[in-house]
Formats: C-alpha cells, sequence, structure tokens
C-alpha cells in the first residue's frame, strides 16, 4: 500500500517565493533587454547562469513524500529521493523545528534545501518547505534528511516503516 502526503507550504513561503520569482523575472528580463541592445556576451553568460541556478533550486522544491512498506520517497519536480526502509535507522519529529546553519543550498527564498548543519542531527540534506514542524529521517549510510511535514499522520506513516525494521 502507498500512501501519498503533499508537503507543506506557509504563506509566507508562497508569497516570499512568488515575490523573488517576480524579482528574478524582471531582473532576467532587464538583462536580456540589455542583451539585445549591446550583445555582451558576458552577459548572455550571466543569463544562462541564473536561469540555470533558479531552475535548478525549483526543481529541487520537495512537493510530496509517499510512504510504502518498502520504501519512503521524497518527491521534487524533476526527480525523487527514496530511501529504503532497511537504510532507516531511526525517525525523529520535531514539532517545533530544528536550528540549522546553511553549507550549501537555497534558503527561504523556495526553502530550505540542500546541505545544512545543525545541533541535532549533525550535517544533513535538508527538503524543508515549512520549518517549524520538520522530521528527521536518520540513515545507516548516507547522511540524515530533514523533510517538512503537512500533519502528523505523515509522521505516523514513516514511523510505521521505521517499526517494520
Amino acid at each position: 500500500m502507498n500512501t501519498t502526503y503533499f508537503l507543506p507550504m506557509t504563506k509566507s513561503f508562497k508569497w516570499v517565493t512568488f515575490l523573488a520569482m517576480i524579482l528574478i523575472l524582471v531582473g532576467l528580463g532587464y538583462m536580456l533587454y540589455a542583451w539585445i541592445l549591446e550583445h555582451d556576451i558576458e552577459m548572455l553568460i550571466g543569463i544562462i547562469v541564473i536561469v540555470l541556478v533558479v531552475g535548478g533550486t525549483l526543481c529541487m522544491i520537495p512537493r510530496r513524500v509517499s510512504v510504502s512498506k518498502n520504501h519512503i520517497d521524497i518527491h521534487m519536480l524533476a526527480w525523487k529521493v527514496r530511501v529504503a526502509s532497511e537504510d532507516v535507522v531511526k525517525i525523529e519529529h520535531y514539532p517545533h523545528g530544528i536550528e540549522t546553519h546553511r553549507i550549501v543550498g537555497a534558503g527561504m527564498f523556495f526553502g530550505n534545501i540542500g546541505l545544512f548543519t545543525s545541533s541535532e542531527c549533525g550535517k544533513h540534506f535538508s527538503l524543508v518547505t515549512d520549518p517549524t514542524d520538520v522530521c528527521v529521517i536518520t540513515r545507516k549510510i548516507k547522511m540524515p534528511i530533514v523533510v517538512s511535514l503537512q500533519d502528523n499522520s505523515v509522521f505516523n506513516a514513516i514511523a510505521e516503516v521505521q517499526e517494520r525494521n
């Protein structure tokens, strides 16, 4: 049985993302206009880099979590992260969030996405769209994954996968 839960996005997260995208698109439009007028190769390279960085970040925003008896899938726009149930060591719920520090990745425009560090779980891969309620999935070999929760039923379904091990 496969159960899917959509991940939360707070109103402030949605508005900040919307406003950031408007500003980025306006900036790209201006850069494209300047490139058309001057045919400056550095401007074209800047446009391409910005499009690749923003596009890559948008593809990494987590959308939903699918839980089955064999694995946990965290779906993003372009791909998914699969955690096999036998690789799960423990799953911890932090209802008030955890304090993180970014090493590499996007912080708060599109969510906390990338490589982060915290005192609770050390270096981890963060796929957080709502930092107030998170779940830390500790794995045997790879670094932990931190993901947002919509409600506690997601945590319960993920905890059932842990109990099967």
